[in-house]
C-alpha cells in the first residue's frame, strides 16, 4: 500500500534506511551515510507545506506495518519553479514495479498541485533508475555541476495538457491518471 508519510513514521523511516544496501544507500542519498542523523530525519517526516509531499509504500505482516519504499517531492533551492523529487525502494522489493507506482503517486499529487516541473539528479551508475526514468517519459540530460550526476526532469505542462486531450500520452502521464482514477488518494495498492 502506499501512503502519505507523517511524523509518526520517524522511527520505520530510519529502519527502512539502516536496511537499504549501502549501494542503495548511496544512490539515494549520494553519499555513504548508514543512518539519517536526527535533523535530517526531523526534515524527512515534517516534509509539508506548499509544494511538498512525500509517500511511503508499506508491506502488512502479521499486522505490522513496514516501509518498504518512499518518495517525496520539494521545491528545488537552485531552481525556482522547479521541484526535485526522490525515491529509494528496499532492495528486496526492487524491479517488481514499487519504484513506478512510488513516482506516479508523486507525478499525480504534483499534477493536483500545479507543480510545473519535476526533476531529480541521479548517479550516472545508478542505470536502473536511469532506466525507469527513461521509461517513464522524463528528459534525461547532463547534470549542470557535477559530471558524476544525470538530471532526469519531467515537464507536468505537457503530462497534464496530454491527459486532458486523452492523445498518446507519455508513461509518467499516464501514471499520474491511472494514481488518481478511482483511487483514494490515502492509500494506492502497489
Amino acid at each position: 500500500m502506499i501512503r502519505a508519510l507523517v511524523p509518526g513514521d520517524a522511527a520505520d523511516l530510519q529502519a527502512f534506511v539502516r536496511r537499504l544496501s549501502p549501494a542503495s544507500r548511496r544512490q539515494r542519498f549520494q553519499s555513504g551515510l548508514n543512518e539519517l542523523y536526527p535533523a535530517l530525519l526531523e526534515q524527512l517526516t515534517r516534509a509539508g507545506g506548499h509544494g511538498h509531499a512525500a509517500f511511503v509504500a508499506v508491506a502488512n505482516a502479521n499486522g505490522c506495518e513496514t516501509i518498504i519504499g518512499e518518495a517525496r517531492y520539494a521545491p528545488s533551492v537552485e531552481d525556482p519553479g522547479a521541484t526535485e523529487f526522490a525515491v529509494a525502494v528496499a532492495d528486496e522489493w526492487q524491479h517488481i514495479g514499487l519504484g513506478t507506482a512510488l513516482i506516479g503517486r508523486l507525478v499525480a499529487q504534483a499534477c493536483r498541485s500545479r507543480i510545473s516541473r519535476l526533476y531529480g539528479d541521479v548517479l550516472q551508475d545508478n542505470r536502473g533508475m536511469l532506466s525507469l526514468a527513461k521509461k517513464l517519459g522524463f528528459r534525461i540530460g547532463a547534470h549542470p555541476d557535477e559530471a558524476w550526476l544525470a538530471r532526469v526532469a519531467l515537464d507536468l505542462r505537457a503530462s497534464r495538457e496530454s491527459t486532458l486531450r486523452a492523445t498518446p500520452q507519455p508513461a509518467a502521464a499516464t501514471l499520474a491518471r491511472r494514481s488518481t482514477a478511482g483511487s483514494s488518494p490515502a492509500a494506492i495498492s502497489a
